[in-house]
């Protein structure tokens, strides 16, 4: 610690709370990339809202003109996982607000630092409130078609899509 610049003492030696000249800059600094974060969620809970209302809508339409209950089941099963995935995203957009710039530095980087880890374990826990739910939906409604048509061409086909779209979703939310 001696051979540290005097600059660099004298820093590490200032009490935090008296070290307000480089508050200010630093809170924009951290409010831009904060921004920035927030405008990437935006626009990722936009897509996924559009994306599950879509999923909704189709399946939902499919339901209606099923011509088994067991289709009709599963294709209401993926339909209402459209709502959940837009119901689940807005609960953790909610609860993930802005921290108030006028916290002290301290207390805004905390609050930010926890903002983030929110939509680390948003990400991370996929699995478990977005690709599970489709899987189940998405194989229900594949053996409901196999039980109508007895095509187990079209049962293969449909497993290795259903599996191909779930490891691309699991994939990308990692």
């Amino acid at each position: 610690m001696t051979n540290l610049p005097d600059e660099l003492r004298a820093l590490w030696n200032m009490d935090c709370a008296s070290n307000t000249s480089h508050t200010p800059e630093l809170v924009r600094d951290i409010d831009g990339v904060a921004r920035r974060f927030d405008r990437m969620t935006r626009l990722r809970d936009l897509r996924e809202t559009i994306a599950g209302l879509l999923v909704a809508a189709v399946f939902l339409w499919l339901a209606l003109h099923d011509r088994t209950p067991l289709e009709r089941a599963a294709h209401g099963w993926l339909s209402a996982c459209g709502i959940w995935i837009i119901l689940y995203l807005r609960r953790y957009a909610r609860i993930s607000r802005n921290p108030s710039p006028d916290l002290a530095l301290l207390d805004y980087h905390q609050q930010l630092l926890h903002r983030y880890d929110w939509q680390i374990r948003l990400l991370t826990s996929a699995k478990y409130w977005y690709i599970l739910p489709f899987l189940a939906g998405l194989v229900f409604s594949a053996v409901a078609s196999f039980l109508r048509t007895g095509d187990m061409l079209r049962l293969a086909i449909m497993a290795a899509a259903v599996t191909a779209f779930n490891v691309a979703l699991w994939w990308l939310n990692r």
